[in-house]
């Protein structure tokens, strides 16, 4: 069975805004949190922002309960009068229309004043268009054949806008309709169907095409979700899912290739759980076998934990030194046990990848042991080698403690220096896991050889280079795909600061930095042409797996795919290092 989701599905840029911002703004207020509406048609998302604090505020409501709070306009919009009368009682507005429904309010409003007649298409009762409408006073609103009487047949100049999440065709359907049926002195016609939703429609085509059944996921309520879903099933069965439970009800086994599309309210976590679900309750015994072992060296890190005992052996060979192995298990204990903790501490990972965490709590005595076991490695053999190199071990596993920090819930220290300095880390974690990475391995290279920077300086700025890149490009992607629930969660990462787009150009680019200690090393004789070019082939392969996750939406690459694809560069290093 061939699962097949659209690299479209998901928060369409004016949501995933909305969505943000209102976790956002939950993560400052002390107070209630009150939404115009609905904020989102998703009910799992709508239950998180109940959960954080964040109400929906519904008309049959008096508004006094708005009075002094902060209240968000969602990102359908309101009408100018909304907006003035829920200023009256908030004590602060935030503005979280989406930039495409502003651009129709703008257009509507600048026509308006300049004397047209505004026609808008699409559905009286969605909330964008009651606000839509309410920036013009001659406005009529089309959604079937017989509002069309309604228009007066007078030779008034017109604008003719779009709901934009309507469907294309349905829009130019109408406009044709009225061109033949009105004659006007001037119609101007402006498409304000977003980009997204065009997106979309286009591309459940293609899915409904190559794919035997439809899974179209988002809210019963969700206009965009509706539309995909009528696209869908003209072309190919099709089945709407609103929650993972609905699967239960549909039979799926008579179809080889499933394909999955989602409305532009749906997130990300959503959408992999549904085919997760689906691959879980239909794949073979021999399959959930081998998914089990891969559950285990994914969700344990013991193949990044490998990768990282290999790469050791590999950071030595370029400094041509005798591989000292309590190094590499030093270095692969270390992040065995900061990874684990994390799964354990990390409150994130409870909505960005409930399987993960389900595996964690099921094998939790395990994990538990494992995490015992390979802290006490750490520091046993940092003791045994070495007074300099437990020092090392223990300013490394102080950095791993930022690592393992969510800082969810709070907490009576919260004032307490070290939280403070802890909780300023938090968002560069991937930075700090990095650097504490670098520090154990290229610092206990140094401590057993206080010589080798004297002698080969250069050579020792690339192996750090490497350790330090390889590792922020692991953790950076992670950070990448990751980001939506992790935002919703209330976790601060390195996307807070740089979007997730230029975070992954970023670290394509990265991998410059060693190519360049490569190659001033090899113009002052401290490194062999012969013997090191041949590290150019991870450094260049670690850039092309930043690019693969930087140009497919993150939630068409399955979970264990994404693993091998990270941790990969160090297996790559590690073969290179034995050529």
């Amino acid at each position: 069975m061939n699962i097949d989701i659209g690299k479209f599905a998901g928060f369409c840029d004016g949501v995933k805004y909305a969505v943000e911002n209102t976790f956002s703004q939950a993560a400052k207020s002390e107070d209630k949190i009150f939404v115009d509406g609905h904020l989102i048609h998703n009910p799992q998302t709508l239950d998180m922002l109940e959960n954080n604090g964040v109400h929906t505020y519904e008309d049959k409501e008096d508004m006094s309960i708005l009075d002094g709070k902060t209240v968000i306009i969602r990102a359908h919009g309101v009408s100018p009068s909304r907006r003035e009368a829920l200023s009256k009682h908030a004590k602060k507005l935030v503005n979280l229309t989406c930039k495409y429904v502003a651009k129709t309010q703008g257009l509507v409003k600048k026509y308006s004043l300049l004397g047209y007649r505004i026609i808008v298409i699409g559905n009286p009762n969605h909330p964008e268009i009651i606000g839509v409408c309410g920036f013009a006073d001659d406005v009529f609103v089309i959604y079937k054949d017989a509002d069309l009487n309604n228009i007066p047949n007078n030779e008034k100049k017109t604008l003719i806008v779009a709901q934009t999440t309507l469907q294309k065709d349905i829009f130019y359907n109408f406009v044709s309709k009225i061109k033949e049926k009105y004659k006007t002195s001037e119609i101007i016609i402006k498409d304000t169907i977003c980009e997204a939703t065009e997106q979309r429609q286009n591309e459940i085509l293609d899915i409904a095409k190559r794919n035997d059944v439809v899974l179209v996921i988002g809210g019963s309520e969700s206009s965009n979700t509706k539309n995909l879903y009528k696209i869908a099933s003209e072309i190919k069965p099709s089945f709407y899912v609103e929650y993972k439970e609905d699967l239960d009800n549909l039979d799926l086994s008579s179809y080889k290739n499933i394909g999955i599309m989602a409305g532009a309210s749906t997130p990300d976590w959503l959408i992999e759980e549904v085919a997760q679900t689906i691959k879980d309750k239909y794949a073979s015994n021999v399959s959930k076998f081998f998914s089990k072992i891969f559950d285990f060296l994914n969700y344990g890190y013991i193949f990044f934990s490998i990768g990282a005992f290999l790469m050791s052996y590999a950071i030595y060979d370029i400094l041509s030194q005798t591989f000292q192995y309590q190094i590499g298990i030093i270095t692969a204990s270390y992040y065995l046990y900061t990874s684990l903790s994390n799964g354990y501490s990390n409150y994130a990972i409870r909505i960005s990848d409930k399987k993960r965490f389900a595996f964690y709590n099921k094998y939790k005595l395990f994990f538990m042991f494992i995490i015992f076991i390979s802290c006490a490695s750490m520091f046993y053999f940092s003791y045994k080698m070495s007074v300099g190199i437990l020092m090392l071990t223990i300013l490394s596993s102080l950095l791993g403690m930022g690592y393992n920090m969510s800082f969810k819930n709070k907490s009576k220290f919260d004032n307490s220096l070290f939280f403070k300095l802890f909780k300023k880390l938090i968002p560069f974690k991937a930075i700090v896991i990095s650097v504490a990475v670098t520090i154990l391995l290229n610092g206990s290279i140094f401590i057993l050889n206080r010589n080798i920077i004297k002698e080969k300086f250069f050579a020792y700025l690339f192996s750090a280079s490497i350790v330090f890149i390889f590792m922020f490009i692991r953790q950076a992607l992670i950070e990448i795909k990751f980001s939506q629930s992790d935002k919703i969660a209330g976790a601060v990462t390195l996307t807070a600061y740089i979007e997730p787009k230029k975070l992954a150009i970023l670290t394509g680019i990265l991998p410059i930095v060693p190519i360049l200690f490569m190659f001033i090393g090899i113009i002052m004789h401290q490194f062999s042409l012969s013997n090191n070019i041949k590290y150019l082939i991870p450094i260049v392969y670690s850039s092309i797996v930043s690019f693969i996750a930087m140009r497919r939406n993150a939630i068409t690459i399955s979970r264990h795919l994404f693993s091998f694809l990270i941790d990969s560069p160090l297996y790559i290093l590690f073969l290179t290092a034995l050529i």
